[in-house]
């Protein structure tokens, strides 16, 4: 039988993935988009990092759009029992 935390690591990166594919559809700059997954004890955070043009296509007007994100992802811990949030990161210039 599986232990607990290989139930929850594998739910992690499905969630990862399915997060990575919502977002890779709302950017311009798919290509230069990835998921960081940093975990702790106490939950998981999904680090957003994106071309600097998109992070406005990430937060939406108000933040309507990374209010929406955000639910999905903390609905979707509470289903595999982890607290799990999303930061979406702002950086002044990406190199690639």
């Amino acid at each position: 039988m599986a232990s607990t935390s290989n139930i929850t690591a594998e739910g992690e990166r499905e969630i990862r993935e399915m997060l990575l594919f919502v977002v890779r559809s709302l950017v311009d700059h798919p290509d230069q988009t990835e998921i960081v997954l940093v975990s702790d004890p106490e939950g998981s955070i999904f680090c957003i990092h994106t071309h600097p043009r998109d992070v406005a296509n990430l937060t939406g007007n108000g933040g309507q759009i990374e209010r929406a994100l955000s639910c999905i992802i903390v609905g979707s811990g509470r289903k595999i029992g982890r607290r799990l949030t999303i930061d979406i990161v702002h950086e002044a210039s990406r190199s690639r």
